[in-house]
């Protein structure tokens, strides 16, 4: 074979059919009237479902879950009535199977994509979902103010914009003395090398990531959010990802 067909070859192989087969893709869905943006999301699900599944497998993190819900059954205000939780970014529901038995969940999560697996962690555990919200944790206008017995937030809070927000319409829709728990990862402690490193790839982390972003100082906006009573644990995961290995687990009680 000539050196120019090789050449040809690989030129064809290597630039042409990568281009053409996402344009393809692209052609294909648009014709089934699928946008770029809703495929987006339905990439978003399958791939934070499967994280979050690998997630919940860790040791640590089992643990540091069963201990940070082992109280969730002694949140109900009233005893005759089913305990309300709300869980910001749901995701697919890997949280549930840490909920008491009859518990009723309003999911909240900007990508619909989720649902199925909401549905499918549904039937896997005990609990009920009381409604989906499509929509933001800065943004929760349609949970009425002092309605929530619990509020529960995994690995979200990194991607939120506006913390501070955030935590103001989490003590609004509690019940008195109701409780947020919390589980996130955060930023290292300030003046470390790993706080630094977190700093520098931020930026990059959070293109990529989809509004993820490692350098959050997520404890300080608990404190300040007026809370009558926070508790902050912070863990190490043992994880290769090292960006994301300080953890911050706890409540904070309205």
């Amino acid at each position: 074979m000539a050196i120019e067909d090789v050449d040809v070859r690989r030129f064809v192989t290597w630039k042409i059919f990568p281009v053409a087969l996402v344009v393809g893709t692209i052609w294909y869905y648009r014709q089934k009237g699928v946008t770029f943006k809703s495929l987006k999301r339905k990439l978003a699900a399958i791939v934070i479902v499967n994280i979050m599944a690998r997630f919940n497998k860790s040791t640590d993190v089992v643990a540091t879950k069963k201990r940070l819900f082992s109280n969730l059954e002694e949140q109900k205000t009233n005893r005759s009535q089913k305990l309300q939780i709300l869980e910001i970014g749901v995701g697919g529901g890997a949280n549930f199977t840490f909920y008491p038995p009859g518990s009723q969940v309003v999911c909240l999560d900007p990508n619909p994509n989720f649902k199925s697996y909401i549905q499918q962690s549904i039937e896997e555990s005990n609990v009920e979902m009381k409604r989906f919200i499509q929509g933001f944790a800065e943004k929760l206008e349609t949970v009425e103010d002092d309605s929530i017995d619990s509020v529960v937030c995994s690995m979200v809070l990194c991607s939120v914009r506006d913390l501070d927000k955030t935590m103001s319409e989490v003590r609004r829709v509690l019940k008195p003395d109701g409780t947020f728990y919390f589980i996130e990862h955060v930023a290292a402690k300030q003046g470390t090398c790993l706080n630094r490193v977190q700093r520098w790839l931020n930026p990059i982390w959070y293109c990529l990531s989809g509004d993820c972003q490692i350098n959050k100082e997520t404890g300080k906006a608990i404190n300040r959010a007026g809370f009558s009573q926070t508790s902050l644990n912070y863990l190490k995961l043992n994880t290769y990802v090292f960006v994301i290995r300080p953890i911050l687990w706890g409540t904070a009680t309205k």
